[in-house]
């Protein structure tokens, strides 16, 4: 085991390692997603258990090559796989709050452009513009082309 690491182990020549990560922070989706930005350079294997996923990682070419003389050690990717779990949860997160309005601004859109058999609910207004009449309104969607 690694000390700045205690949930990671490695092999003996430390070119693959098993990182066991939390199912309560991390989702499956973002392992997936944080494992594939690395997947040029290194492999993934991810089997689900009861609280945690274990990944098992290792390098694609843990020998010298004419490309890469000097080739990373596990030790040296780890830093980087972990900051992208933290960046791919956060956009799981994000993606997960953010979809009611995504799917109301896709909606309207389609409502406006006559697509959409019924309108979606609500009005095109912008609600502090609703409030303040005096202010002209940040958007205005028109089905008449510019000019």
């Amino acid at each position: 085991m690694s000390p700045e690491f205690d949930r990671v182990e490695f092999d003996d020549e430390h070119t693959a390692a098993t990182i066991y990560v939390d199912k309560a922070i991390y989702s499956t989706s973002a392992v997936l997603r944080a494992s594939y930005w690395f997947s040029k350079d290194l492999y993934f294997h991810l089997e689900e258990e009861k609280q945690q996923l274990r990944v098992n990682v290792g390098l694609r070419s843990p020998k010298a090559t004419l490309e890469q003389p000097l080739p990373k050690k596990i030790d040296d990717w780890l830093p980087g796989i972990f900051n992208a779990l933290v960046d791919a949860q956060l956009r799981v997160e994000i993606q997960a709050e953010t979809a009611g309005i995504r799917e109301l601004i896709i909606a309207k859109a389609f409502a406006e452009a006559g697509v959409l058999e019924d309108s979606p609910p609500g009005t095109f207004e912008d609600p502090v513009g609703v409030r303040n009449t005096n202010a002209p309104p940040l958007v205005k969607i028109s089905n008449k082309p510019p000019g």
